[in-house]
């Protein structure tokens, strides 16, 4: 029996999608034909103008529209086959040849008008396209029985989408499934906005945005459409965080107002001075601590400016007034190791610090349980294995929060609900990774925004070199001077393992050779992702003690080792990797008084963006102004951390080039929660379905 077809059919009900297809469409995402609408194009090629054949000229991209005058087929040398078409129109002759496509041929008639694209080249002193996109038209200019398309066609003559791939996907195929998907659901789609809204801003219909944004007409068509579906994506953030924000106005939290002396003794033992930076936050901090009033604050602060320092002097002002903290790290590895640092920084003061994470073995676990539901234990740091409902803090006041964007909205929201006091405990999400205040504003509009931006005096800056692979000699020199001092060294590399077809050193083979002729009178270890928890913390802990000098690891090390002996990176194939990515890679190196040497090692030549990037990287030390660039170069992404539990994150809006956009949404978000509140009105119901599209599983209120 069929199915009702509506946006949440399978791709599989799609004519030309099999059992293969449908699992390389899954690895796009894509499931329904919902999510296949929502595959958005990552840029177009403009091949709305043609060039007549006698005037292109060899690494021209052009766009030709021409006859077929003839059609043919030959073997190779290497035992393949080269399709060969030849095109002619008033002007000239062009040739258009294929490799091993024996089927493309039926498709080609001499008489036939074609419109190819591509990159010319020069063969032979004649003109050529290998491998061309190309439409097969009839003489009134449409498409024959072969295609599926519209107009002009779908792959040349027009604006033409390029898509995200995978393996088994190619544009061709995946443009026809579009436009198929367009012609029997896009009048499904449901709107989403109200028409004050749309008419007041002057935005199109959501099933005329959607049509768009695949196959716009022209350029301003595609700028229209992507405004609209970028406005969809910043307005219901908006709408969201408001909602979350008034959700909190008549809770009641833990008050807090009469401090005992763990927090001046704990400053007052430190061996430097808290930065300027670090008192300002730590003011805001304790006032809302002070409030009555439940805090939700994002503390944000460069590598190394001491964030974690702030977040302890926080917990104690609550452990010393008689309650309970958390701290919630993304990986075992950061867990650990903030639990070994805090609890030895608060041991002389008498505070009990345990760490609880999902390889705690089970009696050690019980144990932890129950001294946390006694209220012996003061502070608990731990993975997403304390949001578990076995664990209890009855007197939980504090619950931090750190690398908040690689858990998602989800564990934000689970993160208070230890508290049985009856009150609601106060959170305080941090993250290393610089946001652009854009961005942080538009994806944090419901937490208060704290910003150390100041490294301490202490720290000397990190001196960063872009090397090519073959004076790879130069840097493990480089990294001897280092050791000889009585420095560390890391080794990262982008992968585990070598894999067929790919040009990468890998870390498990690296480490024999580094280990056997690089460095063979250090102690040289590996450490990656796939490593157990014990074997990863001996590891890490022989490293810290300096019992290991060079470090050979994957991006594992990325977030959470504080080494301060650590002098010297090697970074190999930097281009596989993000600004932010990098920039946290860096930030393990120079976090004592020393400084540090970061190599970014590249084996290969990199291609014009890749080698501004990396360039724009290795110049520029402040994570900010890095955070910046990477979002004007590759958009947000998934910055929000919620895609990973069935929500969208941001596929056309950029915060940053759509500054206005975030300003214009705020406006009208406020304005209609002003006027309805609890969206049940017309206007707000159509908001509410949209949110319950859009986040189902994140609302403030029950969805309906």
């Amino acid at each position: 029996m069929k199915p009702d077809f509506n946006l949440e059919t399978p791709v599989q009900f799609l004519k030309s999608v099999g059992p293969a297809r449908v699992r390389a469409l899954n690895r796009l995402g894509i499931q329904s034909v919902g999510d296949l609408l929502a595959h958005y194009p990552r840029r177009y090629f403009d091949r709305s103008q043609t060039v007549p054949i006698g005037r292109i000229r060899p690494g021209q991209d052009v766009t030709v529209l021409g006859e077929v005058l003839t059609c043919g087929e030959r073997r190779t040398q290497r035992g393949g086959t080269l399709q060969t078409v030849t095109l002619g129109d008033d002007t000239g002759v062009l040739f258009c040849v294929w490799f091993s496509q024996s089927y493309l041929l039926k498709q080609f008639r001499n008489g036939r008008k074609v419109m190819v694209s591509g990159t010319v080249q020069s063969h032979g002193g004649r003109m050529q396209l290998a491998h061309p996109d190309f439409e097969i038209l009839e003489p009134s200019g449409k498409e024959d029985e072969n295609g599926e398309g519209r107009g002009p066609g779908l792959h040349t003559g027009r604006l033409v989408p390029c898509y995200g791939l995978t393996a088994g996907v190619g544009q061709h195929w995946i443009r026809s499934l579009v436009d198929q998907a367009l012609g029997r659901f896009a009048g499904l789609l449901p709107e989403t906005l109200p028409e004050g809204i749309r008419q007041r801003r002057g935005l199109p219909g959501r099933k005329e945005a959607v049509g768009s944004i695949h196959f716009p007409r022209d350029t301003a068509n595609m700028e229209s459409a992507r405004r609209r579906l970028a406005y969809d994506e910043i307005f219901y953030i908006q709408v969201l965080m408001a909602l979350r924000r008034e959700s909190r106005g008549d809770q009641v939290a833990v008050v807090l107002d009469k401090p005992g002396d763990l927090t001046t003794r704990l400053v007052g033992d430190l061996p430097f001075e808290l930065t300027r930076a670090q008192r300002r936050v730590l003011s805001e901090i304790l006032a809302d601590l002070r409030s009555g009033k439940p805090m939700h604050r994002l503390l944000q602060g460069d590598v190394g400016s001491g964030k974690t320092l702030v977040a302890l002097i926080a917990a104690l002002f609550v452990i010393e007034q008689g309650y309970q903290a958390l701290l919630m790290a993304p990986t075992e590895v950061l867990a650990i190791q903030h639990g070994k640092t805090l609890a030895q920084l608060t041991a002389p003061l008498g505070v009990t610090v345990e760490t609880l994470t999902g390889s705690t073995p089970s009696a050690r676990r019980r144990a932890l349980l129950a001294g946390a539901a006694d209220g012996e234990i003061d502070l608990l740091v731990g993975t997403q294995a304390l949001i578990q409902e076995s664990v209890r803090l009855p007197r939980l006041a504090l619950a931090i929060v750190d690398e908040q964007h690689r858990f998602g909205v989800k564990q934000r929201g689970l993160s208070t609900s230890a508290a049985e006091t009856g009150e609601q405990a106060h959170v305080l999400v941090m993250s290393a990774t610089p946001i652009p205040r854009s961005l942080a504003l538009t994806l944090y509009g419901d937490l208060d925004l704290s910003l150390i931006d100041e490294l301490p005096a202490r720290r000397k800056p990190v001196r960063t070199e872009l090397v090519k692979g073959d004076q790879e000699d130069s840097v493990w020199a480089g990294c001897e001077r280092e050791l000889a001092a009585g420095h560390q060294v890391f080794v990262i590399y982008p992968v585990i393992e070598e894999t067929e077809g790919q040009d990468l050193k890998a870390a498990t083979v690296e480490h024999e050779r580094l280990a056997a002729e690089v460095f063979p009178t250090h102690k040289v270890a590996l450490l990656h992702g796939r490593m157990k928890g014990p074997e990863k913390d001996e590891i890490m802990s022989e490293f810290t003690a300096g019992r290991i000098q060079v470090l050979v690891a994957t991006t594992v090390v990325e977030v959470g080792i504080d080494v301060p002996n650590a002098t010297a990176m090697v970074i190999h194939n930097p281009e596989r990797f993000g600004l932010a990515q990098l920039h946290q890679l860096r930030g393990r190196i120079g976090r004592g008084s020393d400084g540090g040497h970061c190599w970014l090692l590249a084996d290969r030549f990199l291609a014009e963006d890749s080698y501004r990037r990396i360039r724009f990287f290795a110049d520029h030390s402040d994570g900010f102004v890095l955070a910046e660039e990477d979002l004007r170069m590759r958009g947000p992404g998934d910055a929000w951390g919620i895609r990973q539990h069935g929500a969208p994150g941001f596929r056309l809006a950029n915060p940053l080039r759509d500054a206005d956009l975030v300003r214009i949404c705020q406006e009208d978000a406020r304005s209609l929660l002003a006027d309805d509140p609890e969206l049940v009105k017309s206007e707000g119901a159509m908001v509410r379905r949209g949110l319950n599209e859009a986040f189902r599983g994140f609302l403030p209120f029950q969805s309906g």
